[in-house]
This record gives C-alpha cells, structure tokens and sequence, in this order.
C-alpha cells in the first residue's frame, strides 16, 4: 500500500487506523460476495523490470484457472508515459520451486529497449523466447538440457546462458529408477511416491533432497551447468565479449555503474551504512535511519549519487526512502506492500532514473503495478484485478503491539454483534488472499462474518530451541486476542487458529497449550518420530538442523524433548476440533498424531493432497482446502451449515463431533 493510504501501526490495541474496501461508502447488498474462487483465481503480478531508456516496464501476471486446473502465465509490456498494457506473449507452462513457490523472473531487455527475453517452458523445454516490439514473441534458443538463467554482454552483442542436464539424460534416470528400484540414501524422500510427487507440464516427475531441508530438485540437478555464449551479430564479428558482474541492483551490498560500493555493514555489533569509492575513499552514513536494523535493502538511483533505503514497517510493507550520499537527511518517497523479500523472486520495485515501478497489493487490495516518481507521486499503471478489488468491503488495521510484533486484522465492515476471529501465524504479506501458503479464506471469512487476525512472527532468542518461539508466539496471539475482545473489535469467546509450516506448529502447540481456541486447521506435517527416521540417513544434515533449532535429538534417546514437542502423549488433552489438510507426503508425518485422536474419539480429520509439495500449487486443491477451511470455521465458531447438498456427510460427521464434545476429558 502506498503513502496516503497506508495501514497505520497502533502503539496499542486500544487504538487503530482502519482501511476499508476501496469506494465502498456502505455495504451493498446486491454486490457478489468475495468467494473461495475469487482467491484462487487472483491476478499476481512479478518479474517487473524497466527499459534502458526508462520509457518501458515489463512484468508477468499469473493467474490459476480451477476450470483447467492449471495457471497461465502472461508477458506485458506497458509505456510509463500512459496507456494499456501489451500481451506481447505467454510465459510458458508455470514451474513451482521444491517447496511449492510459483518460479519467478525479471525479462532481460535489449540494450536499445526494443524488446526484451524471457526464459520459459514449452512442449516440454525450457528456452529461450525473444520479443521485439511490432511483433509477437518468438523461440529463440532451446538446448538438449532446460536454461536456468541468462545476460548479455556489456555492448549486448553476445548473449550467456546456462544449461542444465540435457532432459534425455533426465528422463534416462528416472527410467532406471522405476525400472531398477530407486537406492533409498539421504536424498530420496521416502515418503513421497517414488515415480514422483509432484506434476509438471502434465508430466510426473523425480524428485530428490540436495540439502537438509525440503527444496526438492530433479534428477542430475547436481550435475554442473554448462555455460553457453552465443554471438547476437554473425554478422558483425565483435571483440571478445564482457560480461559485468554487478550482483543484486537491490540487496545489502549493490555496485554503481561507475564502480561504487554501497553496503550495510555490521562494525563491532553497530550497523552503518558505507559508501566505498572505487580510488578506496569511504564515506559512512550518518543518519539514525542508515544504523536502523529495519533497512531490508538499499539500491542505486541510476545516474544520480543517491541511494534508496527499503525500511521495514511491519508485515511485508517498507518505507522508501531517498538519501544523497553525505547529505544529513534522507527524504521519505513512499510506503510499498506486496511481498516478503527472498532470494526466490525478482524485487517487487525496479528502481529507474526517474521513477520506480512496483508490483503493489495490501491487506485488501490485490495486486496491481504502479509507477513512483521521485517526488512521491503515485500512478497506476496496470490492474488485472480491478473487478475483484471493487467488490471487497472488509475492514483492516494494522496493529504493533509490546516487543515490535506486529499484525492485520480483517473484519467484517457492518455488523451489529462482536465477530469471531480466526488467527493466522507467521508472515501478512501483500494481499492476504489466505495467509502464508493461502490455505486460510480470509475474505469470505469476513463476508461470513467472521474476523481473521494476520500476526507476524517474533523469534524466540537464537539458541532457545524453537518450543520457546512457540511459547512466545502463543503469549502474543493471547495478549492481541485479549486486546482486542476488551476494544470490542472480536469474540474472544470464539477463536480459531490455522496455519502452514511454522504457523501450522503454532497452531498445534497452541490448542495443545491452552482451552481458548475452538477450531484450528493445519495445513502441513508436524513433529514426529515418523519425521525424524525418515530423514535421519547419514550424510542427509536433518538431524544436525532439529539439534540446531528444535534442541531434538534421537528419538529413543531423547525421549522428554519428543514429548514436549511431537504432543503425541497428550491428545487427550487436546479438545479443539481441528482439520488437518496436507500433501500426501507430510500426512503421513501425522499418521500416529491422527490415529491416536480419532481412537480417543477427538474431533479430528485429515485430507492428503496428492502430487502436491509443502505449499499446495494445484488451483482445484487450493479451491478444495480453502472452502474446506470456510466450512469448518463457520461450523465451529457460529454453527452454520452450507446449504449444498452435496456437503451433506461432511456435516453429519461433524455434527456427530459436535455430539460427542460432551464426553471429552475436561480442561483441568
């Protein structure tokens, strides 16, 4: 969100500056309710990069299909002077990262801005496609193996890419594998299906673990890349080519064109900003902001002896600030949202000599492109999501409560009672769809008149061993809760809770830890001896992480941590409904969590997801555990049915849950 229509931090709960759907003056009864398919369906907007010239952007809007169970990926190029965006082609078949992440890319224009490239995949390979304006974007290189990444040369007459394992040698190894018998060693996932997990181009393919975490890679992906460079001009034989290493125009550490170094730096325990020149003279930032441990990220104004600060400001939103190297002040241009910052994805503002260009979204806006002149002024440039931002009437405020924790909470815009609230912790980035890996409604939440409170997480001291973060978390969502129901703003009577990965821990140490909540849903496996010997082969680095951050180790061994963390001991005390809807591999993390719940006859269900990695990518999966989310929290908090027929065992089961409540060991 932008300067001037920001989310503004409270110093309480006891106060807040609210946000509403935009032109919305009273809720409109005739409007089309926001829906679970609206969500799947949303327009995201990444890859967004400028011209040379700095008259063009280019950016990539993807959009899931539940008809087709597939997204579509599509290239645009828009003039910054005004105008409606360019189809100029499609981006290809949408590939995900190991962890289910939608793959993101920057287009590499030409030097002369005429056009630009992108990588993407088609008829089974990934290549190269080139557009030049007047045309339609065409292949221009495919290889024996898939192109992971390219740049041109200095003078742009020479293009570099590189290249992975050619897919006949892929396909080769994946044959042996189901032929042979696939080796079970510390880089096969034994709990996901051994012909493959995961779907790609309507293709199954293998999967392994190159590290000790859960970023999965194809066969051969160790092999090393081969290194191609071609000549753009045969015509016109050039010198050998150069290729600049600049690294990241936006990062900790970013280079000018003329060679200057601009890096945060830690010196003896004090952050600063440094400016190192390329003769070796240095100037350091003297300004409070430049020493903030909330600057994210810096970058260079092209052409100009000034820099950018990205400042964090709760959630995923950053302040923008502009400072000339020495001057004693920075200037304040904007407030942007959209997206945590990773390693995985492009920036979400390309930063140009005259303006910047930036994917933008918040908590009830979705995703558009915008322009940001370096007086602050703001422009649209592009909204594929101008129909469904129209119909949203929900509430936001931003809260910042004791410790720096921040958050969002979603509410209803008219209603005469206190709503119920469902929480979701970990991250409240962009527009909140359903929280980190969209498994939680949020919007129809509030169109049935249920509130969502976002928390952003606060870590527990490094090396405290992550029950602590858990414990920390659970005494900030009490404390916002309890906030909250004194301000009138929700029914601290009736909470739910939900989450995925870090959030989904949460979720289950909270209903393990306290009576408050009375619905939860988890969205990925747990902590469980299951967990632990399947990943605990030699040469795998699993065990050393949990010793590292769970403080965990051998099961047999450390048989007291196991139980303060799996909960598998403690299922008769846990009373709160709760829906587990995961990956068919993480579901079978659970398997003893769930069997022990159901034989206690807690009320308690799972779904696997198949071909599915730890964040669902599937629109139709994404569209099933959304509006099984809906459904449950509804039931569970108000005790509303849905009408479809077809949802009619659903409810008997649940009502049979609801039944047996009166048997359950009370909370002591």
């Amino acid at each position: 969100m932008l300067a001037g229509a920001a989310l503004v931090s409270c110093a309480s709960s006891a106060s807040g500056a609210e946000v509403s759907g935009p032109g919305v003056a009273e809720v409109d009864r005739s409007r089309l309710p926001i829906s679970a398919r609206d969500l799947v369906e949303v327009g995201e907007i990444s890859g967004v990069s400028l011209s040379p010239d700095g008259q063009y952007a280019a950016f990539r809007v993807s959009r899931a299909s539940v008809a087709t169970n597939s997204i579509a990926l599509d290239w645009y190029v828009v003039s910054l002077a005004g105008g409606t965006p360019v189809r100029i082609g499609s981006g290809g078949v949408a590939q995900h990262g190991g962890s289910g992440v939608l793959l993101e890319q920057a287009a590499l224009w030409d030097l002369d801005s005429g056009g630009f490239r992108f990588r993407a995949l088609v008829d089974g390979a990934v290549g190269i496609w080139h557009w030049r304006r007047g045309s339609e974007a065409e292949r221009e290189i495919v290889a024996p193996g898939d192109i992971s990444a390219m740049t041109l040369s200095q003078d742009g007459s020479h293009l570099r890419y590189s290249v992975g394992a050619p897919r006949k040698d892929i396909a080769d190894a994946e044959r042996q594998a189901y032929v042979d018998g696939a080796l079970v060693d510390h880089q096969l996932d034994i709990m996901e299906p051994i012909a493959g997990g995961t779907i790609e181009d309507g293709k199954r393919i293998m999967q392994r673990l190159p590290g000790n975490w859960f970023e999965r890679r194809r066969l051969l992906s160790e092999k090393p890349e081969e290194t191609v460079v071609i000549n753009l001009r045969p015509d016109s034989p050039s010198a050998l080519p150069t290729f600049a290493d600049e690294g990241p125009r936006q990062g900790r550490r970013v280079q000018s064109r003329d060679g200057t170094i601009a890096e945060l730096e830690h010196d003896g325990g004090t952050k600063a900003l440094a400016i190192t020149r390329p003769d070796g003279s240095r100037t350091i930032c003297e300004i409070d902001l430049c020493r903030s441990e909330k600057v994210a990220a810096i970058a260079w104004r092209p052409g100009k002896d000034m820099l950018l600060l990205f400042e964090r400001a709760g959630s995923a939103r950053e302040n923008i600030w502009l400072w000339k190297i020495g001057a004693t002040s920075a200037r304040r241009l904007a407030e942007t949202d959209g997206a945590q910052r990773s390693e995985m994805r492009p920036p979400r503002c390309a930063v140009g000599a005259d303006k910047m260009i930036c994917a933008e979204a918040s908590a009830i806006n979705p995703p558009k492109l915008v322009a940001i002149d370096y007086s602050g002024y703001v422009r649209v440039l592009a909204d594929p999501n101008e129909a469904l931002r129209s119909r949203i009437v929900a509430v936001a405020t931003s809260f910042e409560w004791d410790r720096g924790v921040t958050g969002i909470l979603l509410r209803p815009r008219a209603t005469s009672t206190r709503p119920p609230v469902v929480v979701q912790y970990y991250h409240c980035a962009g527009f909140l769809k359903g929280g980190v890996g969209d498994e939680i409604p949020m919007l129809p939440l509030v169109e049935s008149g249920i509130a969502v409170l976002c928390m952003d997480r606060v870590r527990a001291p490094e090396g405290s061993g992550t029950d602590q973060s858990y414990a920390l978390a659970l005494s900030d969502i009490d404390a916002a809760l309890d906030g909250l129901d004194a301000d009138g703003l929700i029914d601290g009577e009736r909470v739910g809770i939900g989450g995925l990965s870090f959030g989904s821990e949460v979720a289950l140490w909270a209903i393990r830890h306290s009576r408050r909540f009375a619905a939860a849903t988890l969205a990925s496996g747990q902590m469980s001896p299951i967990y632990y010997w399947a990943n605990a082969l030699p040469g795998r680095g699993f065990t050393e992480m949990l010793d590292r951050y769970w403080k965990i180790g051998d099961p047999d061994v450390d048989k007291q941590r196991w139980r303060q963390l799996a909960g598998l001991d403690d299922v008769g005390g846990i009373n709160t409904p709760v829906l587990m809807q995961l990956p068919e591999s993480e579901a079978r993390f659970v398997i003893e969590l769930h069997a022990k719940l159901k034989r206690a006859g807690k009320p308690a269900e799972l779904y696997a997801f198949a071909d599915e990695p730890h964040i669902k990518k599937q629109p139709t999966h994404k569209l099933a555990v959304y509006q099984r989310n809906l459904d449950w929290y509804r039931f569970w908090l108000k005790g509303e049915e849905d009408t479809d027929p077809q949802k009619s065992d659903q409810y008997a089961r649940w009502r049979s849950y609801s039944a047996g409540q009166s048997l359950l060991a009370p909370a002591p």
